[in-house]
């Protein structure tokens, strides 16, 4: 009988207003500044984008004793290619942050 290797996934989808990359990008907001409309204004703006970011990479894998050793083997390289994925989104959600940020101020700008 094959056995399954699960691999970590999200489990249930989740609405941009509760998900962890929500929090996140929050928490870095806020720690960039303490203006509550700006960090409303932009979490709203970014919704879209949020929903983008929740995703499943999930791998569901059969194996059995004949490529058992091969798929324990390509674990440490899956490992690695999802922590350079994950350090490649954070880069991409820093830049984003910083990109609301700076629309924001400008909008502001030639609003008065």
């Amino acid at each position: 009988m094959p056995t399954v290797i699960a691999f970590p996934t999200k489990s249930t989808p989740t609405s941009p207003q509760s998900c962890a990359v929500t929090e996140m990008i929050k928490e870095e907001l806020s720690y960039l500044s303490s203006n509550e409309h700006m960090i409303n204004c932009i979490l709203e703006r970014m919704k879209p984008f949020i929903a983008t970011l929740d995703f499943d990479l999930g791998l569901d894998v059969e194996i059995d004793e004949k490529n058992q050793q091969a798929m324990m083997d390509i674990i440490p390289a899956v490992q690695a290619m999802q922590a350079r994925f994950d350090d490649i989104i954070s880069d991409i959600i820093s830049e984003r942050i910083l990109h609301e940020i700076h629309m924001f101020h400008i909008e502001r700008a030639t609003n008065v």
